[in-house]
């Protein structure tokens, strides 16, 4: 008889592969370009493909000094490869970058656990959870410093759970190399933050000295300058104390000790309401755990043990929590807050709640606290797809027609998606019944896979409906037309219609002053048909014989002069 041991690692790449494919290659293609941020990257990227300039990022025809290169050199790349600037093409490399992530967190929490269940897990974790979704489906910046940001960590705190001087070199001189990427993704704290958290988990360790060692540090630096320092050299002599004031004292350091310029300043637990969210399906399983291994830590300090690691899964859980606590400080305490920061913490939440999953599965342990949250999870899905498919069926007796349309076209693809979701949610409560903790936890991953394409299929294309796509449609208009200028006038989406062939004016805000400068403006170009595009609710250029309105939408509207 054969008794040899089956394999299991190549059934969980393929799956984590699959859930990639389906997750988001399938779906990051069908919806418009979102504004602000997404529409000026993606923009700013086309330019770069069109005109070779692969130094310095250009933003409406002028240096975009604010941000590092790498987002536009991938994204040049994916234009080059499939020989397109699609809506595809334009998000592909996040979504590639992301997937890399994913199989990235595979490798590693096998390796620290040895056991690929929990690599599985926890690279699953990451994967389905929803802020994670969000940003590989959205074309910017923070996902590729949340992974290789990610990466420089993981290779760094490696040392400590392998036991060859070899393979601890390697590790180390990768973490520098992913340093200098992560740099290269989003600037400076892409030095700070990996350094912070390797930092204080080599302290907890009792393993300070080697981070110094200087077999590791040396060749490291030599690594790490050879990878980051060309861009910034040659950016600095191209437009020197220009970046410096940009890059470094606005973008760098305003960010972090003072944003009031900048208007993004917000309460120190700004971000803690954004984790919970966008952690589902696993808040609940979060909230457990957290309060579970919060119990477990105050004993410890008790106890007088604190830093008595004598478990490899002890171990594990302590570099999680460092990672985790390290980046909600480091970006709570900034001056400047914005949502998509956070990111950079959801893959030590990801190895967090995995633990969870992996303890209860391996070795039986806290399989109530998990029954409980998951039946919460599973409880909230189903009700919340039964509701959506009652208002799918209903919206037509209750809703205005002006708003129906919005949603008429939506429900051939909404229902079924809902169907899916609440038939996946009671078959999860029904292995919850019956403990079958792997099934559960498959079927939590099927739950977002329903809620990805319900997202991306109807709640985005119906969010991108009430301006987006009027404002690709009436900047193609006016593309189209013999020797145009497009001029937008009294609304602050000011980068949502980038042409990566043609400059726009901006005139931000609509009061006298600005009217006088679009008059004056016109004036200045007398040789080209300049075609103002504005806001409906704004009647400035009502009534007025120097403009004709062209054509008019739901949000948006086109005037051209006529002054000459």
């Amino acid at each position: 008889m054969n008794n040899k041991k089956i394999d299991i690692e190549p059934c969980y790449i393929l799956l984590l592969i699959l859930g990639c494919i389906l997750f988001i290659f399938s779906n990051i293609g069908i919806y418009p370009l979102i504004d602000i941020d997404e529409t000026r990257y993606v923009n700013m990227s086309k330019y770069m493909y069109l005109t070779k300039e692969y130094l310095t990022p250009i933003l409406n025809f002028e240096p975009f000094l604010e941000k590092p290169p790498l987002y536009f050199w991938l994204n040049v790349l994916s234009y080059k490869f499939f020989n397109t600037q699609s809506i595809f093409a334009s998000r592909f490399a996040t979504g590639l970058v992301g997937s890399f992530g994913v199989l990235f967190t595979y490798f590693f929490a096998k390796k620290i656990l040895n056991d690929k269940l929990y690599g599985f897990l926890s690279a699953s974790v990451l994967l389905a959870s929803a802020w994670f979704l969000v940003f590989t489906h959205v074309a910017i910046l923070d996902l590729n410093f949340m992974v290789f940001s990610m990466c420089a960590i993981y290779c760094a705190v490696l040392p400590l759970f392998v036991k060859k001087e070899k393979s601890k070199k390697i590790c180390w001189y990768f973490g520098y190399i992913f340093m200098a990427i992560s740099i290269l993704a989003k600037g400076f704290i892409g030095l700070a933050v990996p350094a912070m958290v390797v930092f204080f988990t080599y302290l907890i360790f009792n393993k300070l000295k080697e981070i110094f060692k200087p077999i590791y540090i040396l060749p490291g630096i030599a690594l790490f300058l050879l990878i980051a320092l060309p861009w910034h050299i040659l950016i600095y002599k191209v437009h020197g104390s220009e970046w410096i004031n940009m890059y470094i004292l606005k973008h760098h350091f305003a960010r972090l000790l003072n944003s009031e310029g900048l208007g993004r300043k917000q309460p120190f637990l700004f971000y803690v309401p954004i984790i919970l969210a966008g952690l589902i399906p696993w808040t609940f399983n979060f909230i457990v755990t957290l309060s579970k291994d919060t119990n477990a830590f105050i004993k410890r300090i008790k106890d007088k043990n604190l830093f008595k690691l004598e478990t490899t899964n002890s171990r594990v859980l302590a570099f999680a929590y460092t990672y985790a606590i390290c980046t909600f400080l480091f970006f709570s305490s900034a001056s400047t807050k914005l949502p998509p920061y956070i990111l950079t913490m959801f893959p030590a939440l990801s190895l967090i709640i995995g633990n969870l999953w992996y303890r209860a599965i391996q070795h039986d342990e806290n399989k109530k606290e998990l029954k409980v949250s998951n039946y919460i999870n599973s409880i909230l899905f189903a009700i919340i797809s039964f509701l959506g498919i009652v208002f799918a069926l209903v919206y037509k007796a209750i809703l205005p027609e002006d708003i129906e349309f919005y949603i008429d076209n939506a429900t051939t693809f909404a229902i079924p998606s809902l169907i899916y979701i609440f038939i996946i949610s009671l078959y999860a409560i029904d292995s919850i019944k019956k403990e079958k903790l792997f099934q559960t936890f498959i079927f939590h991953l099927a739950l977002m896979i329903g809620v990805v394409y319900v997202t991306c299929d109807f709640g985005i294309p119906y969010y991108t409906s009430f301006a987006q796509d009027e404002l690709e449609e009436y900047a193609a208009f006016i593309n189209k037309q013999k020797n145009s200028q497009t001029v937008t006038y009294g609304f602050s989406a000011k980068y949502s219609i980038l042409n990566p062939k043609k400059k726009i004016k901006y005139i931000v805000t609509s009061n006298k002053d600005n009217y006088d400068e679009l008059v004056r403006y016109i004036n200045k170009n007398k040789k080209k048909n300049v075609y103002i595009l504005t806001r409906t609710k704004i009647t400035d250029l009502d009534n007025k014989k120097e403009f004709k309105q062209i054509k008019s939408g739901k949000v948006y509207k086109i005037y051209k002069d006529t002054i000459h």
